[in-house]
């Protein structure tokens, strides 16, 4: 009899914590980017804190039975994106070319490139340097580890342009990843990474992106060096 009750019990717990019928089961991929820009996915596990995280979700949304007919009827919450990224956070672009900065030249061409390994980073080469990828060596005797030497494969990366109607996104873009790797990723590199920033910065400012109005709108700033007439 008490085994009887026992068994009834856990079939009760059962059917309170299992899933309603028609919930789909949905898949949630988190993309983690750390402030050196190295890029991780995971599978149901969020990123770590003081990382950027985007998230996939992928599933079918379930059918909802349309609700009785109420007085007053509150607009339904817009239904979820499934297999895009989503921002959550990390970098998150605010900045807005000025409307003042339209007399400004457009800004230098930018392009979107992705290594052998996948990652996706922006720059101004179309066919930037190729890097050099290790190559396991096998040493005396099979084993890799003695009297083994280096070697490696330059393997280039495949970048693609921005097109002109997306160029100040892209840019801004760049500087928001920019600044996220100037104040998260400690104090190694700070030198290199606050150049970087700069120049971006300055590049963006010279340009219609500029989020700033520029000083004087009927005249472009001059470079660096430049001699006024």
């Amino acid at each position: 009899m008490r085994t009887h009750a026992i068994h009834a019990l856990a079939f009760a717990v059962l059917l309170a914590v299992a899933p309603p019928p028609g919930l789909a089961q949905e898949t949630v991929f988190y993309k983690c980017t750390d402030a050196k820009g190295s890029v991780t996915m995971q599978n149901g596990t969020p990123c770590a804190p003081g990382q950027k995280q985007e998230v996939r979700r992928i599933g079918e949304v379930r059918t909802v039975p349309v609700p009785a007919k109420r007085a007053s009827v509150e607009a339904p919450p817009p239904a979820p994106l499934f297999g895009d990224f989503v921002l959550v956070h990390g970098p998150n672009m605010k900045r807005k070319p000025a409307p003042e900065a339209a007399v400004l030249p457009p800004p230098p061409p930018l392009f979107q490139c992705k290594t052998w390994e996948g990652d996706t980073y922006y720059g101004e080469e179309e066919t930037p340097e190729a890097r050099c990828v290790p190559l396991q060596v096998t040493g005396i005797g099979g084993n890799a580890g003695i009297g083994a030497g280096t070697a490696c494969e330059m393997k280039p990366d495949a970048c693609t342009a921005i097109p002109a109607e997306q160029a100040c996104d892209a840019w801004l873009r760049r500087l928001d990843e920019a600044e996220f790797k100037l104040k998260y990723a400690g104090r190694d590199n700070q030198e290199e990474r606050q150049r970087v920033f700069d120049a971006v910065d300055a590049k963006i400012k010279a340009s219609s992106c500029s989020p700033v109005a520029p000083a004087d709108p009927t005249k472009t700033p001059n470079p660096a060096g430049a001699q006024k007439p």
